[in-house]
């Protein structure tokens, strides 16, 4: 499949490009609101300048890309995974303590966080080992291999410790479903998850009466309207229940900290705590709700002008986009983002080789992922953790590895029609 016209950079997929400018042009208009500071002259060292420098090197970064062999990226996926694993041990080592975090390698007044650029490494690596040839998923030898892959950054992420990023990297998983991987499992993580938050919600030892009751009820229902019982799914089922149900209590007391404690307990409703480990959520949502319909205008809210939401040009740039845009504002955003992961479904399965297919989707899994947690965290459905809004959120890492990823892709996606 060789294609006879050169490709260029002005062949990449123009409504992703478009999507991408307009989502990093909102960022820096919210970054820019949310940070204005009348009394600092000098644009440069301002929030907002530092975001728009970052924005005009990412164009670098895409000139960069359309220099690079597709073949070479993929001859060399493993390898950079094998770099990205490295650089996470390194940052273990050498890496600077923000906010109790090592997260950060620090070049005098330049920082630089490797878990971002590693999810791209991952994203490669996993692609790479999933179109070896004869590798399939249905195999557990191989399916413990891809779980591993991810696995490993996700550890080394949990010990900074950063238990965002370690998060983000878990939704590679969702890759697994379209390359063959059952249902079945799933299924299960979904049940591992929804009996981890019911037994904090209602106790131990009431939900393990009612999963105790379930189970007899569906079993005799079995029995009598198929004069059978699965018993080898049953224990399965049962013995996955017990012990989720009985781990629950260890993880939550022994495994997270005091204040990821106080976070969830404040999402189920247990815990109030507006003055001090929910103090952000509490000012974010009064942050969205004074916005109304069209919002307060630029430079004009008084959650956002006041300082009320600490960083929140960072992981709370929404409240910026909700108090100062409105419903209207929100949506708009809302809308840019979904039309964005619904293309770039369309563009992956569009791919002729597996191995372009699999970056796809693993940029859909990853964009997706940091696009509805961070969303759900602001409106308080999920615990407050470490996840910025992409292309919105203040902070080059995160602008620069989201470019890298989306344009290598799109570069594939240019070139599909060849035989590289």
């Amino acid at each position: 499949m060789k294609s006879s016209r050169k490709v260029g950079i002005f062949d990449y997929d123009w409504l992703s490009v478009l999507l991408f400018n307009m989502l990093v042009v909102i960022g820096i208009i919210s970054i820019y609101s949310a940070t204005y500071d009348q009394a600092n002259t000098n644009i440069f060292q301002s929030f907002y300048g530092k975001q728009t420098l970052w924005f005009a090197f990412s164009y670098v970064l895409v000139i960069f890309i359309s220099f690079l062999s597709l073949k070479n990226i993929k001859n060399n996926a493993s390898l950079l995974y094998l770099i990205g694993v490295i650089l996470l041990i390194l940052v273990l080592i050498l890496g600077a303590n923000i906010n109790g975090n090592k997260s950060w390698f620090r070049f005098g007044s330049f920082s630089i966080q490797p878990a971002e650029f590693v999810k791209l490494m991952t994203v490669l690596g996993l692609a790479k080992l999933l179109t070896e040839p004869d590798f399939k998923l249905t195999n557990f030898k191989n399916l413990l291999q891809a779980t591993i892959l991810i696995l490993v950054p996700v550890f080394l992420i949990l010990l900074q410790p950063d238990l965002g990023s370690a998060i983000i990297f878990l939704s590679l998983f969702l890759v697994f479903y379209r390359d063959g991987l059952s249902v079945t499992y799933y299924l299960l993580a979904f049940l591992i998850a929804t009996l981890f938050i019911t037994t904090i919600y209602f106790g131990q030892k009431n939900v393990l009466i009612v999963i105790s009751g379930i189970f007899i009820l569906v079993n005799l229902f079995t029995y009598f309207k198929l004069k059978k019982i699965f018993w080898l799914p049953v224990i399965f089922v049962t013995s996955i229940s017990v012990l989720s149900i009985l781990g629950t209590d260890f993880v939550f007391h022994k495994v997270l900290k005091p204040h990821q404690r106080n976070r969830i307990e404040i999402v189920l409703g247990k815990k109030k705590d507006d003055k001090g480990t929910g103090y952000n959520l509490k000012q974010a949502l009064i942050a969205i709700g004074s916005g109304g319909l069209y919002g307060k205008g630029l430079l004009k809210g008084s959650q956002t002008k006041g300082d009320y939401i600490p960083e929140q040009h960072t992981d709370w740039i929404l409240t910026v986009v909700g108090e100062q845009w409105g419903f209207i504002g929100t949506l708009t955003v809302v809308l840019l983002y979904t039309f964005l992961i619904i293309r770039l479904i369309f563009l992956a399965e569009r791919q002729k080789q597996k191995f372009s297919r699999i970056v796809g989707y693993g940029l859909v899994a990853i964009l997706f992922a940091h696009y509805a947690l961070n969303m759900l965290m602001v409106i308080g459905l999920f615990p407050t953790i470490g996840i910025p809004l992409p292309f919105l959120s203040y902070g080059g890492s995160s602008l620069w590895a989201f470019t890298l990823l989306l344009f290598i892709f799109l570069k594939f996606d240019a070139h599909r029609v060849e035989d590289w």
